[in-house]
């Protein structure tokens, strides 16, 4: 692995400049693409999935996880969302990227359970969460909701963890509710841009959407792009249990991908706003936002050190859980000493 020292200066304004231009542009780029219009009157139409192989499967996944299911109405949404670990530990809010739902955290949760209390949301508009097309899903928002969550539970700081557009949030979330935050973890986080076109971006570019699959087919693809291929067991694994799924909620996520794209120029630029101590973990070889996104983050935060997981993609919650829990159990141990 790689490891970037601390940065300790403030943050770079010509980078800063410089860099919410490359993101303007990609903004700019996919707003003009076929992939920013939606069918409202289809997606008020919409209504979860049942019945499928992922729900019959989520109560062992949450067993697996050693998690309890609850949930709670939340501004205009219902939240729903584990909790476990050690209740009476540091919290730890967990944050899934998009397309995604809190099961994604099920390999790491016992062991970060066995030192924070642990609050994993499925986030508005994903998982067994509410969605409404009247509704805002920009990454503002839904920290907002996450800030709300909290006061529900009765937690006035926590350490947050977010992946891909989940890091984005919490990165949001830092920004705008500095005193709730002792801590953030962004892992292959959405918000900065790279200096190297990923899969993805390309493909955002021509019109299509990796995350955003349109039939078993292209879940398959997903996950092939998702993780490094050394896991390409665990991705058609992971394919085959989600294959019904996430076609289904395509309308969905492509409604709310509309927003995200929308949001990211304010998120890169609430990042020099950041004052809790932030720990960056990214994959190598990520093929959805380039390890090059890494230096933006790095630029803009002013407190922040970063490690590099060789032969890692997008997920290193997935594909290296063990290390991931060490990593984030680490970094809350540094801080609080």
């Amino acid at each position: 692995m790689t490891i970037n020292p601390e940065l300790t200066s403030a943050p770079n304004s010509a980078a800063s400049l410089a860099g919410r231009a490359e993101v303007q542009s990609l903004v700019d780029t996919f707003m003009g693409t076929d992939l920013a219009q939606c069918n409202l009157q289809q997606l008020a139409q919409w209504r979860p999935k049942t019945g499928s192989l992922w729900n019959r499967l989520q109560p062992f996944m949450a067993m697996q996880a050693g998690m309890r299911t609850h949930s709670v109405a939340v501004g205009d949404q219902q939240l729903c969302f584990w909790q476990g670990g050690q209740l009476d530990g540091p919290p730890l809010l967990l944050v899934h990227g998009f397309g995604a739902s809190k099961e994604n955290w099920v390999n790491i949760c016992r062991g970060l359970g066995r030192t924070f209390r642990l609050i994993v949301p499925d986030l508005a508009g994903f998982g067994n969460s509410s969605f409404s097309v009247e509704s805002n899903y920009r990454l503002d928002i839904q920290a907002d909701r996450l800030a709300l969550l909290l006061d529900e539970l009765g937690i006035e700081s926590t350490l947050l963890a977010g992946s891909s557009m989940g890091g984005g949030i919490c990165a949001q979330l830092a920004a705008r509710h500095p005193q709730k935050v002792a801590g953030l973890v962004l892992m292959n986080a959405a918000g900065a841009p790279a200096k190297y076109n990923s899969l993805l971006e390309a493909g955002l570019r021509a019109g299509v959407n990796y995350l955003s699959p349109a039939d078993r087919a292209g879940v398959h693809r997903t996950f092939q792009i998702c993780l490094h291929r050394r896991h390409r067991v665990q991705g058609a694994l992971l394919a085959l249990i989600s294959g019904g799924e996430m076609p289904h909620r395509k309308s969905v996520n492509d409604f709310i991908f509309t927003h995200l794209v929308d949001s990211l120029v304010p998120t890169w630029d609430c990042l020099g706003g950041i004052k809790a101590p932030t720990f960056i973990l990214w994959g190598d070889a990520d093929q959805v936002l380039d390890s090059s996104c890494v230096d933006g983050f790095l630029d803009q935060i002013e407190t922040s050190n970063a490690v590099i997981l060789p032969e890692c993609g997008h997920l290193p919650m997935l594909e290296e859980p063990g290390l991931t829990v060490r990593l984030v159990t680490d970094f809350w141990t540094a801080i609080r000493t």
